[in-house]
């Protein structure tokens, strides 16, 4: 690890503050502020695409046929409707709780696969390209996800698999772009708003995808939320350029400042190919402690994302539409977070009042060990639903913090792989995505018992935990020497050749 004392991006960075942008008459709306609209409609749709199945399985299954106690439990009395509702208990499938925990997690086992191919595949042809035509396929086979559903078991896992392939390509390709767009001292803020679509997403379509579910069918919830993703497509890729120099509405001024300011206004860096040095990513330190620290965040926050709706419906028995709205009030505080989170630390960062590494740190144990704290006291107040409501809110909004701290580090480290790197960090972060929930299906197949619950909410905060300490330890705000030295670290072999053709040149 680099001596942090004084880290050599902090003076890099200072170079960066003494660059202004110029004001534009008559242009009030930045191009890289579109960019990040855009990128958070599109983590919007992304959630929506994902999330929908967690409200939309409660109206699928028929709990009054399936033998098998994690539909319900008597521990807390109904409210309202409770799970006499018919969406809830007299649904179409006879899923039992470990299928129900394939279903949900299945999507991951393609989402992982794509990560870093679609980080290096929007370095070659643009993630432009390749977000939005992710996007495309994405809502297609939403679209057509009730037909597989009623079709077989094996289908419709299949197709939430392959939906998963296509949207792993989302995050590290934004994450890669901010590369080309973001200044050094905006990358906190426009890296959190384009994510906090994700949460806004999820607020969204939780109590949405209940009152669709409830009141048009559980089929109409894929139908809705697959259109939303084609409209968005079409928008993307009239709006959206891959570097502002191809941008053809962009202003000079802002052109200007965003090259300058990243510094691809030099010569020398145009138009060099270069190897990407994995060897160096991957025995990496600070890379380490980002893995760990985004494997954590998401471990909560999918165990919660996935099973909550669950939780709500057959332990505290809200019916499917209450449930859903429940259930999404933690992640309208994630949204708020993750912008305010962001927005805050970028302040920090350009007044000087601490190192960039001071506040990723900072951030992340912020992030991870508060969830912790509040997801065990959540698994012991028994049926207090507000207070359980509060709980999981307050764990599900710190979490966000993990996004100005570990999550946009990769960029810190290593900027002109911002997109790979958290490709690689997102792949590894996404296993919780089928493994939580598998874990939550066996923990819960004999025994729908709040003891089992709290051993649920047990996990996660020790997940929560190992990631703080491992990030503290190993995470880093300085650009590491394999990211800076690219240029000029050349293969030998290749820089001898040329010589000799030099010289055979000049004989």
């Amino acid at each position: 690890m680099e001596d942090e004392a004084t880290p050599p991006p902090d003076a890099k960075d200072t170079e960066n503050i003494v660059l202004k942008e110029e004001s534009t008459p008559g242009c009030y709306i930045k191009a890289r502020h579109v960019l990040a609209f855009m990128g958070f409609l599109g983590m919007f749709n992304v959630y929506s695409l994902r999330t929908n199945l967690s409200v939309a399985i409660v109206a699928m299954v028929n709990s009054t046929d399936v033998d098998d106690a994690v539909n319900q439990s008597d521990i807390c009395p109904d409210k309202g409707a409770g799970s006499g509702s018919t969406a809830s208990s007299n649904g179409a499938f006879n899923w039992n709780a470990n299928q129900q925990g394939i279903i949900l997690g299945c999507y991951f086992y393609g989402y992982i696969v794509s990560n870093v191919p679609g980080a290096w595949l929007a370095r070659r042809i643009g993630f432009k390209k390749v977000f939005g035509g992710a996007m495309f396929f994405s809502s297609i086979i939403t679209l057509v996800t009730p037909v597989a559903a009623y079709a077989s078991f094996e289908l419709f896992v299949a197709l939430r698999i392959i939906l998963g392939l296509f949207q792993g390509v989302s995050f590290p390709t934004m994450h890669g772009a901010w590369g080309s767009w973001a200044p050094p001292m905006e990358r906190s803020s426009l890296i959190s708003a384009h994510m906090s679509g994700s949460s806004f997403g999820t607020c969204v379509t939780l109590p949405l995808a209940g009152v669709i579910a409830d009141e048009l069918g559980w089929e109409a919830v894929f139908y809705v939320t697959g259109s939303f993703g084609l409209l968005w497509t079409v928008c993307w890729f009239l709006l959206v350029h891959d570097t502002p120099n191809q941008h053809p509405r962009i202003s000079e001024q802002e052109r200007k400042y965003i090259n300058e300011s990243i510094g691809l206004d030099k010569p020398k860096d145009q138009n060099v190919r270069v190897r990407t040095p994995w060897k160096s990513m991957l025995t990496s330190l600070p890379l380490l402690g980002i893995l760990c620290g985004h494997f954590a965040s998401n471990w909560g926050n999918y165990t919660l994302l996935t099973m909550l709706p669950t939780y709500m419906s057959t332990i505290l028995k809200f019916n499917l539409a209450a449930s859903g709205f429940l259930s999404a009030l933690p992640y309208i505080l994630q949204w708020i977070f993750t912008v305010c989170g962001g927005y805050i630390t970028d302040v920090i960062r350009n007044r000087r009042l601490t190192s960039t590494v001071v506040i990723r740190k900072f951030n992340t144990t912020i992030g991870l060990g508060i969830p912790a704290l509040f997801v065990v006291l959540a698994g012991y107040i028994g049926c207090d639903a507000t207070a359980a409501v509060a709980f999981f809110s307050m764990s599900v909004a710190f979490n966000a913090l993990t996004v100005p701290g570990c999550k946009a580090n990769a960029v810190d480290i290593a900027p002109k792989y911002g997109g790979i790197i958290y490709g690689m960090s997102n792949t590894i972060a996404n296993i919780p995505g089928f493994l939580a929930p598998q874990v939550v299906g066996i923990l819960l197949q004999d025994n729908n018992s709040l003891t089992q619950w709290q051993t649920v909410f047990w996990i996660s905060a020790g997940v929560y935990l190992a990631g703080a300490l491992i990030y503290l330890l190993f995470g880093s705000g300085v650009e590491q020497p394999w990211a800076r030295g690219e240029i000029k670290n050349k293969n030998p072999e290749l820089q001898e050749t040329k010589q000799s053709e030099k010289q055979g040149t000049k004989l």
